[in-house]
């Protein structure tokens, strides 16, 4: 049987979310759609990680400019912040394929905007409703689909904690806007005795931000990707994750791969989270610091009751949140045509 022809732009790897998002949905889709990885440079070519990622799955890599002038298919590209003004988006329409694109975020990349009114997106995806709502305007008119977001639950198995000083950590991106301005105080002000702190990713960028503030032993700021997820989410025993008043999440990715390994999330009011955890069973969504404080105390003193909350956490984000035939089934759905 002929399968559709899929040719997804980025680089798949277990590194980084967008990459680690790509390899999921080729594990995914692979036995619906012929799929073909498409990269930004002939130089990935000699990536011996990238080869092993994609060998077992039977997945052909090359550059768009190699493929024929004529294709037949999708062109999927996702949070490719230059896929719109190298030119990408334009040559796949031209060549034949249906454009579809997930942005990931809540602001419109460049060239973005531009392409939607001109029509080069056949089809635009959203992680979730709140996400879809912020585009509503840009997208009017454009064929859309609500997908979530795949993690391939296999990669983030629970582990029981066992850290002789209590940590506490939170994984994003390295940009100032997704750190609140008064981020150190607010994990210094939990008032444990005994702690410490671990956050990746970290940069100049965001050290400046917060040059006003001595950071003491108890602190290890990592830079971005210097830990696999993987390994880093296993250090922390709480995923305490204050985000800046500059920035609202789209899903949330971090924090469900926290929740799979056995990171208990303490996350704010005010985003996506209330669609991936049920507050006080498998996670916690606080409104004031007083809140977090509280729930942080109780989860730094008693440890079976955050070993429970763990296990909660994992179940429920391996079953309601990475169950696979249900992604399968939308992401089929959403590159159909």
């Amino acid at each position: 049987m002929n399968l559709p022809r899929l040719y997804l732009q980025g680089v798949p790897g277990k590194v980084g979310g967008a990459s680690t998002k790509i390899l999921h949905l080729i594990r995914l889709l692979r036995s619906h759609f012929d799929i073909t990885a498409l990269l930004p440079t002939t130089s990935l070519f000699k990536n011996q990680d990238l080869r092993h990622v994609l060998e077992p799955y039977g997945v052909l890599y090359t550059i768009l400019k190699e493929l024929p002038k004529e294709l037949n298919g999708i062109g999927l590209a996702i949070c490719d912040g230059e896929f719109f003004t190298s030119g990408h988006a334009r040559e796949m329409k031209a060549r034949g394929l249906k454009v579809v694109w997930s942005n990931e975020m809540m602001w419109a990349f460049k060239g973005e905007a531009e392409a939607a009114k001109e029509g080069l997106i056949d089809r635009v995806l959203f992680v979730s409703e709140f996400q879809a709502k912020a585009f509503e305007e840009m997208y009017r008119g454009v064929p859309s689909f609500l997908v979530g977001n795949y993690i391939d639950p296999d990669d983030y198995c629970w582990r029981e904690r066992a850290n002789p000083v209590f940590t506490l950590g939170r994984l994003s991106r390295a940009d100032p806007v997704k750190y609140p301005l008064d981020f150190p105080v607010f994990y210094e002000e939990m008032g444990l005795p005994e702690v410490r702190y671990r956050v990746m990713a970290w940069n100049h960028e965001v050290q400046n931000q917060y040059r006003w503030h001595r950071f003491g032993p108890q602190w290890e700021l990592l830079p971005e990707k210097k830990e696999s997820a993987l390994k880093f989410l296993y250090s922390l025993d709480v995923f305490l994750y204050a985000l800046g008043h500059r920035v609202k999440e789209s899903w949330g990715r971090a924090v469900v791969e926290a929740m799979l390994t056995g990171a208990v999330p303490v996350v704010p009011a005010g985003h996506q989270f209330h669609k991936l955890m049920v507050h006080g069973e498998s996670g916690f969504i606080c409104q004031e610091f007083r809140e977090f404080k509280a729930v942080i105390r109780e989860l730094y003193e008693n440890y079976p009751y955050r070993q429970k909350i763990a296990r909660q956490g994992a179940e429920y984000a391996r079953e309601h949140l990475c169950n696979s035939e249900e992604h399968r089934r939308r992401w089929v759905e959403a590159l159909t045509f």
